[in-house]
């Protein structure tokens, strides 16, 4: 297909009719969007301060839990193959994927919360072990903010709403309110591992907002600081969780996608860390993360865990 000469409107039909594209479509369709849609988009920014914890979560699959490992809660290492699109990344990328609450980072991964809606579940595991670090800001961070889709949650309601209306003040041209609807809600949909193709329009978005230097613009944005500056690198993704999942009490919090040179450069730094389990306790019953070993003084890239008390831990 060409779709280098295509109109916005007419990218924009597209991309509502294509839920999956195949690997040898992306790289043509990709450089359309770049050139005929993503730029003529203005960004919503926000701003994860200096001072506050981000959560990484992974799962446990090694019986030795007595020494944990930096690289184990950081970004996934280039030795490890990934062929797959991800929310915020092409095959082999290797963002830094992490969430503002340690419970809402948890369920992200974990198997029995992604089982829970299914009346038909029967589980195959009793348990399930995770580690998650306690990662500090240590600069600002300015990120791209895709929370705005019509099924937004109440986490934001108001402040929503008010981005919404500028944002529709602002732009002069309907399809750019279609695409900013359209490309939030995307965010937000539950994907299985197994129908990763349909990661591609919010890969192929990310990848433009981490390829492109942003251009603040006057009278635009959530951040007068920046309307200074004729130009600024995003260091993530901000995002809901893609979980849907109704818990008691609800999970809280939103997902980042950050870059990887944040952790290389020390603007987040792990702190503490923790291996946790959930373990079923009935048929569709469990304890959702008891915490079993913990490092609460992280200094060195390697550390030993010790049995824990979960008082104080995060």
């Amino acid at each position: 297909m060409n779709n280098q000469n295509s109109t916005p409107i007419e990218l924009l039909k597209l991309i509502k009719l294509s839920d999956q594209v195949q690997f040898e479509e992306y790289t043509e369709l990709k450089s359309a969007l770049y050139k005929g849609m993503f730029n003529k988009i203005p960004v919503v920014s926000n701003k994860i301060l200096k001072g506050d914890y981000l959560f990484r979560t992974v799962p446990v699959h090694r019986d030795d839990l007595t020494m944990g490992r930096k690289k184990y809660l950081s970004y996934r290492p280039s030795e490890c193959n990934y062929p797959f699109f991800n929310r915020c990344s092409e095959p082999e990328q290797r963002h830094f994927y992490c969430s503002t609450d340690r419970h809402l980072s948890i369920a992200e991964c974990s198997y029995f919360l992604s089982e829970f809606g299914n009346s038909n579940a029967a589980f195959d595991r009793t348990y399930e072990r995770f580690e998650v670090g306690m990662w500090l800001v240590t600069q600002d961070l300015y990120v791209a903010d895709v929370r705005f889709g019509v099924t937004s949650d109440g986490q934001i309601q108001t402040h929503k709403e008010n981005i919404k209306s500028k944002y529709k003040d602002f732009v002069k041209d309907q399809y750019i309110n279609e695409f900013f609807e359209y490309i939030n809600d995307s965010f937000r949909v539950p994907i299985k591992k197994k129908e990763h193709l349909k990661y591609w329009l919010t890969a192929c978005y990310s990848n433009y907002l981490f390829d492109d230097t942003f251009n603040p613009q006057l009278n635009w944005g959530t951040m007068k600081e920046i309307e200074s500056l004729s130009n600024m690198a995003l260091d993530g993704i901000l995002y809901h969780s893609v979980k849907g999942i109704k818990t008691n009490p609800p999970l809280k919090g939103f997902n980042l996608a950050l870059r990887t040179d944040i952790i290389d450069t020390n603007k987040v730094v792990l702190v503490k860390a923790g291996i946790f389990e959930t373990r079923l306790i009935g048929e569709k019953e469990f304890n959702f993360d008891e915490l079993v070993k913990h490092n609460i003084d992280i200094k060195n890239d390697s550390w030993y865990y010790t049995d824990a008390d979960e008082e104080n831990i995060y």
